[in-house]
């Protein structure tokens, strides 16, 4: 049986446009791992140094408020937070109107807890493994962190 010309074109269309769509959502998830592999690390010294300066352009300034927030918290209860990261793997990643995205990653930090002041360690947990849940905006040919959070 022949397939008519416009229906052969339209199958061969749809083909086309699914394996293309399928290459451009595995490079946008690629792209997200390699800003977060920016990011990340940088998260970890503004919570040990408390410089947050390096964190502008990564995220937005709602979710630096965020992080500056919690670092004032473990500074109230006399803590340091030094975390360092180490791994990073996307479980999930949903792109929608090209710019935005909704990630599900498993993050692995060694956590150093600090007294403020002797810096005296009080705890250590290395190789912590973390589920987290990020938002996403495509910033150019990059991604800003809109919002960070831990899950469970």
């Amino acid at each position: 049986m022949r397939l008519p010309r416009t229906l052969l074109s339209l199958l061969l269309l749809t083909v086309v446009a699914c394996a293309s769509s399928e290459e451009r959502r595995q490079v946008d998830t690629e792209s997200i791992a390699a800003a977060l592999e920016v990011y990340l690390p940088r998260l970890g010294r503004a919570y040990a140094t408390g410089d947050l300066a390096p964190l502008e352009g990564l995220a937005a300034q709602k979710e630096i408020g965020a992080i500056a927030k919690r670092i004032s918290d473990l500074a109230e209860q006399g803590r340091i937070l030094e975390p360092t990261f180490r791994e990073l793997t996307i479980e999930e990643a949903t792109i929608f109107n090209y710019a935005n995205a909704y990630v599900t990653t498993v993050e692995v930090w060694d956590l150093r807890s600090l007294a403020t002041g002797s810096r005296e360690q009080l705890a250590e947990d290395i190789g912590q493994s973390n589920r987290v849940k990020y938002q996403l905006k495509r910033e150019g040919e990059s991604w800003r962190v809109l919002f960070r959070a831990k899950q469970g």
